[in-house]
C-alpha cells in the first residue's frame, strides 16, 4: 500500500504540475511560470495532498493513530497543514476519524473540478 500510494499522490502532483496554467514569457530563451491563480491552486493541492498522506497513515498504522486524537489536530494545525476551520469541518464530520483521509480526497476533486473550470488547469 505505502509505495503505491506514494506512487499515485506523487502522479497527482506532477499531472497538475504539468497542466497549470502558466505565463508565456517575453522572451522564447526564458521559461514559462505559472499563474498566480494556478501557483496558489498547486499549493492548496499540494498541501491537501500530504494531509491526505498524513490521515491515511494516521488511519492505518498505530504508530500514526495519535495524530487522529483532538490534540493531534490541533498540531496539523499550528503546524500549517490544516487549516482552523478544515480542522473543524474535519472533526465535526460524522464519519470515524480513521475515515478522514476520504474527506481530503474529496476537497482534492472539488478544488480540480473548481480550477479546471477557472481555467486554473488546463489540458
Amino acid at each position: 500500500l505505502s509505495r503505491r500510494l506514494q506512487g499515485r499522490l506523487n502522479d497527482l502532483g506532477m499531472t497538475l504540475a504539468a497542466h497549470a496554467a502558466r505565463k508565456t514569457p517575453a522572451s522564447p530563451t526564458e521559461p514559462s511560470t505559472y499563474t498566480a491563480a494556478s501557483r496558489q491552486m498547486l499549493e492548496l493541492m499540494s498541501r491537501y495532498i500530504r494531509m491526505f498522506n498524513v490521515l491515511t497513515y494516521a488511519s492505518f498504522t498505530r504508530s500514526h493513530r495519535p495524530i487522529l486524537t483532538p490534540r493531534g489536530m490541533r498540531r496539523l494545525v499550528e503546524r500549517g497543514l490544516l487549516t482552523a476551520q478544515e480542522r473543524q469541518v474535519l472533526v465535526d464530520a460524522e464519519i470515524p476519524a480513521t475515515q478522514r483521509h476520504n474527506c481530503i480526497i474529496l476537497w482534492i476533486i472539488r478544488a480540480f473540478i473548481e480550477a479546471r473550470q477557472a481555467g486554473h488547469v488546463t489540458g
